[in-house]
């Protein structure tokens, strides 16, 4: 039993006070130490003045008696709209200044979408959350709606030609899925994310488009509710629909 408690004890991530509430976005370093020496932080009900003090997650600390919430992992579902990048360009209009969160700073882009391309777009901190799924060997689906200029109908030889693994310009893509939705939408679906690959899959089939939107990562489908930049955290339950 003693070994257990050890061996629990141990799994427990202790953290200084001050960066604790400087991670959880409360105040910078500074500020932070500024409010536990005015005696306004408390750790499980106690005024603690030292900012050295160590707490654990399990610990309740608040400040002015408000309970601060520890550092966590955000997915953030956005809308995008056509016009912004997917980076932190200064030159031109960022998606990320369409978020207004408190993390906003430590958020990066889960799988890219070009200047043009519109819909769903991930936005996290969780380094290892994007890893997974923009790798090609997890083999999380991404599916884009192609909006063509003039109508277009997928014939069984542009599905083989998809589903074989396209080549262009002696760039080889992985096998992927294309299907009529009607006559002026088509889908194509894939597991990869190359440079401008939907554009390039799009080219090569003769398919002059006009709009694309990506509506899906995963078991994750764009919220239909989000009016174009708009955004909203995603639930637990959702964050493992991307993976399935």
């Amino acid at each position: 039993m003693k070994e257990y408690e050890k061996e629990k004890e141990n799994r427990i991530k202790k953290i200084r006070l001050d960066r604790f509430l400087s991670n959880a976005h409360v105040g910078s370093r500074t500020e932070v130490k500024m409010y536990i020496k005015d005696g306004r932080v408390k750790v499980n009900g106690e005024t603690v003045y030292n900012p050295a003090f160590y707490v654990t997650e399990e610990d309740v600390i608040t400040i002015d008696d408000v309970t601060v919430e520890a550092h966590r992992f955000v997915y953030i579902m956005l809308n995008k709209p056509a016009g912004f990048v997917s980076t932190t360009s200064e030159n031109e209009p960022s998606v990320l200044n369409l978020i207004e969160h408190p993390y906003v700073n430590e958020l990066h882009i889960a799988g890219r979408l070009d200047k043009d391309v519109e819909g769903l777009l991930i936005l996290t901190n969780d380094g290892e959350f994007t890893h997974r799924l923009i790798s090609p060997k997890k083999k999380v689906e991404k599916e884009y709606y192609i909006y063509p200029r003039k109508p277009v109908t997928i014939t069984q030889e542009m599905e083989v030609m998809v589903e074989r693994g396209l080549e262009v310009d002696g760039e080889k893509f992985l096998p992927g899925r294309i299907r009529q939705i009607d006559a002026r939408t088509v889908s194509i679906t894939i597991i990869e994310g190359k440079y401008h690959q939907i554009k390039k899959m799009c080219k090569k089939l003769g398919i002059e488009w006009g709009k694309i939107k990506r509506v899906r990562i995963g078991g994750l489908i764009l919220d239909q509710t989000l009016k174009p930049g708009a955004w909203r955290e995603l639930t637990k339950d959702e964050v493992k629909k991307v993976f399935e």
